[in-house]
């Protein structure tokens, strides 16, 4: 006979069950709709613990939203030092503080200095969270970032290495949040509801800037630029213990989650985490040749590299072209830098919806659909860029073209951004790994290239309010210099991307390849052939 947990949490009745195996003191079996369910138990942890107190609430969409929120802490973490910087370097410090004299090439150096520490960090934690789960790879990488945030102005005092140093470190950890979220997600997300739960999540970084650029604005200009690092820092801090509170590496794990989402994530995604007996490639080492040889690999990388070479420039250089070509204050800036990211959010959000709908009902193809979103994600971005370069004269137009630029990257976040998914959901983290890696690059050069263009005449030649018209359009034909370059580059990837990518699962997605003898196209060299039609483990190359 089975018991059911605290009555003040669980009204289920007793039922009688079948036990097939002995069951210890640190096992509990929950049961639900007559279903059983046997969790290991933790000592520590009260039995209610154990049960769905909010079946409203399913543990997929729990877990979707705390990623949410810790992309929302990390990418706050990382734009804060954005706006923070219009502050720092301003002629007239506030509320007496230090301010620096940093030219506009140190300023670069800072900016992009976190991305020289993101970079190394992309495939090791795609690799390390799948094969040890994403869970606390994730968090550590969250709680890291969050403490050395909260040194952050300590370091700038000591001088602008000491800061340019703590923030490759911060970028070194917060670089394994993206592999471990798609490595996560490979083991809760049913291919039917991707597009929504990793929207809802991706849309993390797009609301922790709508939140961090006010804020970090209206920070610097009531308690002064060090108190933008403190609050973000506490913030990350606070999220991380409820992260390790309500997120787990896979379904099996989860304390609460009913029998009947259990099954049916397991069962959608072909996982059998519940068996006794281990996959026979769980232990294979991933298939290294082939996934740096399939096509729809490095459409995903090309895609990715060229959407964050703008994605990028605007990130860490918005606060400081709203400066230079419309001399906004502080808490002006903040506030219309957030508009473009508002956009985004929406247009992600709604894409993930319609894409999973359209694939539910079968009105179109998984490529089809991935390559439609990805194309849109890349070209009008591009398009409106280019009209805010060159008719961006006043502030209207200037926040209307940059609000639809940056909204239009939405598109992508249901195309190329969750593409790893379909092609071999077991190796999303690393495949994210791969793709983010390249995507960093952007990152340190974009932001180099944007300053060392946009700098003539230089700050110190001009007022602290850059009043001069004069001194204005030269910032202005500066800055559409830089939209060009990024839309070249934008068109460059929707280019690429039509021509390679895929929405199927790859023949090596599960670490061995099925033969396919019957194929129209004869023998495919990149695939293993074997007599009796059964799955051949790879050999690591």
């Amino acid at each position: 006979r089975v018991t059911p947990a605290d009555p003040a949490c669980c009204k289920n009745n007793l039922v009688m069950v079948e036990v097939t195996e002995k069951v210890t003191d640190s096992m509990l079996l929950l049961t639900t709709n007559g279903l059983v369910h046997k969790k290991k138990r933790l000592g520590w942890i009260p039995t209610c613990w154990y049960v769905d107190c909010l079946p409203c609430i399913k543990a997929r969409y729990v877990l979707s939203i705390m990623t949410f929120l810790g992309f929302c802490n990390v990418y706050a973490l990382r734009v804060n030092l954005s706006v923070a910087i219009v502050q720092m370097t301003a002629k007239h410090p506030h509320h007496n503080q230090r301010n620096f004299d940093w030219t506009n090439v140190e300023q670069g150096w800072v900016l992009s200095s976190f991305f020289y520490g993101y970079i190394f960090t992309q495939i090791p934690g795609g690799w390390i969270a799948t094969k040890f789960g994403g869970k606390y790879v994730f968090g550590i990488g969250v709680l890291v970032t969050s403490v050395l945030t909260l040194i952050t102005p300590q370091m700038a005092y000591i001088n602008i290495w000491a800061l340019v140093a703590v923030r490759v470190v911060i970028g070194f950890f917060e670089g394994v949040t993206f592999p471990a979220s798609h490595a996560l997600f490979g083991k809760w997300a049913p291919p039917l509801e991707r597009s929504m739960m990793t929207t809802i999540a991706l849309s993390g970084p797009f609301v922790g800037n709508i939140i961090a650029f006010p804020l970090s604005g209206i920070l610097c200009e009531t308690m002064g630029w060090p108190w933008v690092f403190y609050i973000f820092g506490f913030a990350g801090i606070v999220w991380f213990v409820a992260w390790l509170l309500l997120a787990f590496n896979t379904p099996a794990d989860h304390p609460r989650i009913s029998p009947e989402e259990q099954h049916y994530i397991e069962s959608a995604i072909h996982a059998e985490l519940l068996s006794k007996q281990s996959d026979s490639s769980k232990d294979s080492p991933p298939p290294w040749k082939h996934i740096f040889t399939s096509p729809a690999v490095w459409a995903i990388v090309i895609a990715h590299l060229c959407n964050n070479w703008g994605f990028y420039t605007l990130l860490t250089c918005l606060p400081t072209f709203l400066k230079q070509t419309l001399c906004l204050n502080i808490a002006e800036n903040g506030f219309y830098s957030a508009i473009p990211y508002t956009c985004l959010a929406v247009v992600a959000f709604t894409m993930g919806q319609v894409t999973d709908v359209l694939r539910q009902r079968k009105l179109v193809s998984t490529t089809v659909v991935r390559k439609v979103n990805s194309t849109l994600g890349l070209c009008l971005p591009a398009i409106f860029l280019l009209l805010c370069g060159f008719y961006g004269s006043n502030t209207t137009w200037a926040i209307t073209f940059l609000s639809l630029s940056v909204g239009c990257v939405g598109f992508a976040v249901s195309g190329f951004n969750i593409n790893h998914l379909d092609i071999a959901p077991k190796y999303a983290g690393i495949l994210m790994g791969i793709s983010n890696m390249f995507a960093t690059i952007p990152g340190f050069v974009g932001p180099q290239v944007a300053n060392m263009i946009a700098r003539k005449p230089s700050y110190e030649s001009c007022s602290d309010d850059c009043s001069d018209p004069k001194i204005i359009n030269i910032y202005r034909e500066e800055w559409t210099m830089v939209f060009i370059i990024a839309a070249e580059v934008y068109a460059f990837g929707a280019i690429s991307y039509l021509l390679l990518a895929s929405g199927k699962k790859q023949p090596w997605a599960d670490g061995y390849i099925v033969s396919n003898s019957s194929s129209k196209f004869g023998k495919d060299p990149c695939l293993e052939r074997v007599s009796n039609d059964k799955p051949t483990k790879l050999v690591n190359t």
